[in-house]
């Protein structure tokens, strides 16, 4: 645990460095458009943000305020609001719910390989660790070889390789993955991470400090 910490501490310092020059990583595809006029109140798009029995969570379930983040693994941006998130999620953890959910783009050439590694970690009961361990090493394997830093990643957490290895195979891990992407779309999303805040879109924090002005501006 102490390692991890300062591993994410380090991230932390390293891409606060950069933070004021990261943007959000766009896709090429063009996304489905919900009108204006009906923005968030449409049946469709209320449902989008209701709490999914596979939703990955952190924080309070019965919390009254609710932030869902779209992200992507291979993305450089998404990797440094995932250095906010650990924090902010833990000072938070009694007021606020916390979802995360897939939105890889076609742009990044193993998003989807990474989504489908963490879906099938969170079968053993290792989301969390898979996620943050393919953040951290996200330079490692975004230059290639990246499923054998993948499964070495496993081994290090102690996965069981034969689960691993039919999970991964499972179309209802690349169900899951594409729903939340569709989902997305319908959202008109396009560039990631992209956050909510009780079904609102909401401008990207730069910083920890901001991050916490936005959550307390909504408790």
């Amino acid at each position: 645990m102490k390692r991890r910490i300062l591993l994410w501490g380090s991230l932390v310092v390293a891409m606060v460095i950069i933070g004021t020059i990261m943007i959000q990583i766009a896709d090429r595809e063009e996304p489905v458009q919900v009108p204006e006029t009906e923005s968030t109140e449409t049946p469709e798009v209320r449902e989008i943000f209701e709490i999914r029995e596979n939703d990955w969570i952190r924080g309070n379930p019965d919390a009254d305020l609710i932030i869902v983040k779209y992200s992507d693994f291979q993305c450089p941006a998404c990797r440094f609001y995932a250095s906010f998130d650990n924090q902010i999620s833990s000072e938070y953890a009694d007021e606020v719910l916390f979802v995360r959910r897939y939105f890889p783009l076609s742009s990044f050439q193993f998003s989807r390989l990474a989504a489908k590694y963490a879906e099938a970690a969170g079968r053993q009961g290792k989301f969390w660790e898979m996620h943050d361990l393919l953040y951290i090493n996200q330079h490692v394997w975004s230059g290639g070889g990246a499923e054998t830093i993948f499964q070495n990643i496993a081994d290090s957490l102690d996965l069981d390789s034969e689960q691993l290895q039919t999970d991964l195979l499972d179309p209802a891990i690349q169900e899951r993955i594409e729903s939340d992407y569709q989902d997305g779309r319908t959202l008109g999303i396009r560039g990631v991470p992209t956050i909510y805040v009780r079904g609102e879109q909401v401008s990207l924090p730069n910083s920890l400090d901001a991050y916490r002005s936005l959550i307390e501006s909504k408790l």
